[in-house]
């Protein structure tokens, strides 16, 4: 229970004709004690604490449409004139009679009908009219949206693409006066692409057709293929010399020939260079010539030669 507040003196009365100016912000009059927690004035912010708003337990009905049904051809007062007729042979029933009682009842029910249903009426006319409003203000935003004119920024920092939407999106279509001849160019290359595959295809298919006659489909064909590349146990494929007689080791690799090509080797030889020795330049000149007589020769009669005699 809070303090109650001082009592006001003699003293502190004044003479409404006095005007004493006050030198002090603060109050000089207290309403409240010191014990009191607004005896000390701190600033509090504008909303101090959230309104409290309890959960509303329950789901409420759908309101019910109390016009629904009813021919729109009448009006409302014909409405509540036949819902509210008045008895057709008039009764004087006696004073504090139940009759009079229930006569009562009637008017009071007959009044707040027809009050009602005129309530319902405007409250349902102005939330029509004010949907309506609402209605025909969105619809009116919206058009000023779409048919408001670019902005200069946008306009301005736009790409220069000339790119025209509504001539693509329309029904005529967008000019291209080079179209003829960019499909005329897009199908040669087509085609030329198109001969390149084939050609590549039957080459390929040429040379599965020229080197179908070494392929090994029997295990004695394996057998021989073997032998060839690795000889046989009592008589191995040595490379180079063996340094003594009876050295089965020394000659068994590949590098006892020497090292093997290097690209700029093969490049130097096709360029026509001459090789380490004297002989190596004859030799590398005549693999090259009979290389390209290869070549030649395939491309005269359309077919595939071998590389090696057999």
């Amino acid at each position: 229970m809070p303090p109650k507040a001082p009592l006001p003196s003699a003293a502190a009365w004044k003479c409404p004709q006095c005007t004493v100016r006050s030198f002090s912000t603060s109050s000089r009059w207290m309403a409240v004690g010191p014990e009191h927690p607004k005896y000390i004035d701190v600033p509090e912010p504008p909303q101090q604490t959230a309104p409290y708003r309890p959960p509303v337990k329950g789901v409420l009905p759908v309101p019910r449409d109390v016009f629904a049904g009813i021919d729109r051809s009448r009006t409302d007062d014909q409405i509540i004139a036949d819902s509210t007729q008045s008895p057709t042979r008039a009764k004087t029933p006696a004073k504090g009679s139940r009759e009079e009682w229930n006569a009562k009842m009637s008017e009071v029910r007959k009044r707040n009908l027809r009050e009602g249903v005129q309530s319902l009426r405007a409250r349902q006319q102005v939330q029509q009219r004010t949907a309506s409003e609402r209605q025909a203000q969105k619809y009116r935003e919206r058009e000023e949206l779409l048919h408001r004119p670019e902005r200069d920024d946008e306009r301005l920092t736009a790409p220069s693409n000339n790119f025209d939407v509504k001539a693509l999106l329309g029904r005529n279509p967008v000019p291209d006066p080079t179209r003829e001849q960019r499909i005329l160019a897009k199908m040669e290359n087509l085609e030329r692409h198109a001969g390149q595959k084939r050609e590549e295809r039957m080459s390929a298919l040429h040379d599965l057709y020229m080197n179908a006659r070494d392929f090994i489909v029997t295990p004695e064909q394996l057998d021989a293929a073997l032998d060839k590349a690795f000889g046989t146990p009592e008589n191995p494929v040595t490379f180079g010399t063996p340094m003594y007689a009876g050295d089965q080791t020394s000659g068994r690799s590949i590098w006892a020939k020497g090292r093997p090509e290097r690209i700029s080797d093969l490049l130097h030889r096709s360029q026509g260079g001459r090789g380490a020795t004297s002989t190596d330049g004859a030799t590398d000149q005549i693999h090259l010539n009979a290389e390209r007589i290869r070549r030649i020769a395939e491309a005269l009669t359309g077919g595939k030669m071998d590389t090696e005699v057999r």
